[in-house]
């Protein structure tokens, strides 16, 4: 069936809250790539050779035709001026006002232009390897240049005087011819008079020539001046320290600010409930703090208390009733990833349930489980691996938490981790605790690891996934939801726990020493628990009526807590050689074996066969 928990993108995109989170959790390598960029940046001052800087600083004015006096307002366009000053002409000017045998194009590299804003001053720079060469290369542009535009300007002055004398003695030539007309006409006769006129028409251009050319005469060409010399510098321009260091501390920080995001992209691990359904699509129920120092079944008044209590108020409204009338509701809780955060929060979640006054019982399949040092329930013969092996009843086997008397136990005990629990037995026991209890809590491991989760998640009345702050991983997530998923196991979302302390770490199972463990003998003398801490109270009278679809009846209605047998009744003799796989004195589905059961062949080894027909002391 196609998975109905598709991940959603947030139309709000990423907050600032996220990015200061993930630049947190990556501040060592934002800090280190600053070193990084700031010795890089120390490590090029000190290979870069020193360079000196001189400039000199140019007013420049009008020259043209008229004189900058016939127009005292006009202006010189300093930007083409300043290419002016870079060009090659300039720098082979410049060149030899230095004597130096340098290329003309590497001495108009070293040359640099600057134009101040709303004045007619240029400053010409010239970088060089020693002070001297500085200060003579800004001084040689700068009288380049200023050589090059009074020559060019005295040349377009001389030209237009030629021109105008030119001028001028064509029309005198003219004038003395039409002199000569004049006077051989006779008088009062139209040839004269028509020379006369062209007479006095050359007179009066003659005249407007000399106007013209007498300023041209005396005009001084100015293209402007020095106005502060290129001084000698005193310290090198170059390599800029500080400039360096900023701009490798810069580059740093950028490069750590890209690789931080690169690898915070790449961990799947969650940190926060909006990554559970941002990548998954799984709801999240609840969000406790990140950390925390206390491991075990905190106080009323704690904070994750309060959170799970609220937790609880909503699965009380939102859990469907059992599938059976006057059955208590079965929880599962299984960790998303290799952990002790499912414990921590059933625990603390089934002591909510408890406080409200109702019966609960919490029991974990996990053979590594830290229930008990969560709950401080102390492990003996009464766990779940005792109960598979019908040394004690289900009920007789639960231990009350201390200052919790509605909280019953089940610890897993001596289950091995690479055995396949039984389903059909463990269904038995949860039928046998629903019906004496209002809620039944199961602890499983993650259902990647452990093929009782899945099986057990289509029989209970609601599934939780917890994930823990840090370490479980998105893809842990999203394999645990479709290992439900296959199953059409009631998920209802997901709680993300606190990062749980080294010292709650599940410790590895202890490899089991195949040891026969004798069963013991009926009677008070067995050992068998008191009725004080066994006894349970009573809930509802479970319905006459068969139980519903999916849920496994007892094969017998359970003895009251503290019953035993009669001593008289010797029990049975074990068969001697394997115990067989399948049941088929009772109807039960199966038989569970331990590592101690291969060698044995008297019957004496350990076997994890559920017969509610049998009660034991």
């Amino acid at each position: 069936m196609p998975s109905p928990h598709l991940a959603e993108s947030d139309s709000d995109g990423p907050v600032l809250m996220a990015y200061l989170g993930w630049l947190r959790r990556r501040w060592w390598i934002l800090l280190l790539a600053a070193l990084l960029g700031t010795a890089g940046g120390l490590a090029v001052s000190q290979v870069q050779q020193a360079r000196y800087t001189s400039t000199t600083s140019l007013l420049v004015r009008p020259v043209g035709a008229g004189g900058g006096d016939s127009n005292p307002n006009a202006k010189v366009n300093l930007d083409t001026e300043a290419q002016v000053v870079r060009s090659l002409v300039v720098g082979e000017r410049a060149r030899v006002l230095m004597k130096s045998s340098t290329p003309v194009s590497e001495l108009v590299d070293s040359a640099s232009v600057n134009v101040p804003p709303n004045s007619q001053v240029l400053q010409v720079s010239y970088e060089a390897d020693s002070p001297k060469q500085a200060q003579a290369g800004s001084h040689a542009f700068a009288q380049a240049y200023l050589d090059l535009r009074r020559a060019t300007a005295q040349a377009s002055l001389d030209s237009q005087v030629k021109s105008l004398q030119q001028q001028i003695t064509e029309f005198t030539r003219q004038l003395t011819a039409a002199a000569g007309k004049a006077a051989a006409a006779p008088a009062n006769s139209v040839e004269r008079k028509r020379a006369e006129a062209d007479q006095n028409l050359l007179t009066n251009n003659i005249t407007s020539l000399n106007n013209r050319l007498s300023p041209l005469l005396s005009e001084a060409v100015d293209p402007g001046e020095i106005i502060s010399d290129a001084p000698l510098p005193d310290s090198p321009s170059s390599p800029n320290r500080t400039l360096n260091l900023a701009s490798g501390l810069g580059a740093g920080l950028l490069l750590g600010i890209v690789l931080a995001m690169v690898l915070d992209r790449l961990d799947t691990r969650v940190r926060r409930g909006r990554d559970i359904s941002d990548r998954t699509g799984l709801p999240l129920l609840l969000e406790l703090p990140q950390k925390t120092s206390a491991v075990g079944v905190l106080p009323a008044t704690h904070k994750i208390s309060r959170e799970l209590g609220r937790l609880r108020n909503v699965l009380l409204s939102t859990v469907p009733p059992p599938r059976e009338a006057g059955r208590g509701r079965l929880l599962l809780l299984c960790d998303a990833s290799s952990g002790s955060a499912a414990g921590f929060v059933a625990a603390n979640l089934a002591a909510a349930y408890a406080r409200t006054g109702q019966q609960v019982a919490l029991l974990s399949t996990k053979p590594d489980s830290t229930l008990t040092t969560i709950t401080g329930v102390t492990e003996g013969r009464h766990s779940l691996a005792a109960v598979l092996r019908r040394d004690v009843p289900a009920l007789k086997a639960l231990t009350p938490v201390p200052g919790l008397g509605q909280l019953r136990v089940l610890v897993p005990g001596d289950l091995e981790a690479d055995v396949e629990l039984p389903v059909a037995a463990l269904l038995e026991i949860l039928s046998e605790l629903s019906a004496r209890f209002d809620h039944v809590l199961i602890e499983t491991a993650q259902p990647t690891v452990a093929v009782e989760a899945q099986a057990l998640g289509r029989h209970v009345d609601a599934v939780i996934v917890v994930a823990e702050t840090g370490r479980t991983r998105s893809g842990e997530i999203s394999a645990a939801l479709q290992q439900f998923e296959q199953v059409d196991a009631p998920v209802l979302g997901a709680v993300l726990a606190p990062r749980m302390p080294a010292s709650a770490a599940p410790a590895k199972p202890a490899p089991t020493v195949a040891k026969p463990r004798p069963r013991p003998s009926p009677g008070p003398s067995a050992g068998a628990p008191s009725v004080e801490s066994t006894m349970v109270l009573p809930r509802m009278t479970p319905s006459p009526t068969g139980a519903s679809a999916g849920t496994v009846k007892p094969a017998t209605a359970p003895k009251p807590a503290g019953q035993v047998k009669p001593t008289g009744q010797a029990k049975p003799p074990a068969p001697a050689g394997p115990v067989p796989v399948t049941g088929s004195g009772h109807g039960h589905g199966s038989t569970y074996r331990s590592r101690g059961d291969a060698g044995s062949v008297d019957g004496s080894g350990r076997s994890y066969a559920l017969d509610s027909g049998e009660d034991l002391g």
